[in-house]
């Protein structure tokens, strides 16, 4: 099984203020016990940002690593799901969102589970820009560990997150 780690995405702007300048999140402290529960401020915050659906840079184009589709659910037992699918030849990417707040009126900060229940499970926080169907990472770091996205770019090849569209 190959895990490629595919980003999720909104506007295109720059953070005003660089969270990886700032003090490290205070996370969950323990490792996942299987399922968390969202707490239901989570959902709110999400489906007032109208995240829940699948998002692509193209929408009329299969899912691909130029091409993302980025499906948020609501699962039973009060989980939201975020599945980045990068095409058949990868495994999706699941993280479990535990936490979220917003940190300005178009950004979110999002505290998720990478993988969550295995042993390649991890922390992290996610920090993207959303607006006008859109979505954008423009932070990722694994907590207490490195970041992964900086400003929009991701820290391992140099290029930009993608704009997601929302395609449902």
């Amino acid at each position: 099984m190959i895990l490629t780690l595919a980003m999720p995405a909104a506007a295109a702007t720059a953070p005003s203020t660089d969270p990886a300048s700032e003090s490290p999140a205070t996370a969950a402290g323990q490792p996942a016990k299987n399922a968390e529960v969202t707490e239901p401020a989570v959902m709110e915050l999400l489906q007032s940002h109208e995240l829940f659906g699948t998002f692509a840079s193209d929408c009329s184009r299969p899912p691909a690593r130029n091409n993302p589709h980025v499906r948020v659910s609501r699962e039973p037992g009060g989980m939201v799901i975020e599945a980045h699918d990068v095409g058949l030849k990868y495994s999706n990417n699941l993280y479990s969102v535990r936490a979220a707040r917003r940190v300005a009126a178009d950004r979110l900060e999002l505290k998720v589970v990478f993988v969550p229940g295995t042993k390649a499970e991890e922390y992290q926080t996610m920090e993207l820009v959303v607006g006008n169907g859109t979505r954008r990472t423009m932070f990722n770091r694994v907590d207490n560990g490195p970041v992964r996205v900086q400003r929009g770019v991701a820290v391992a090849n140099g290029r930009k997150t993608p704009l997601l569209k929302k395609c449902d």
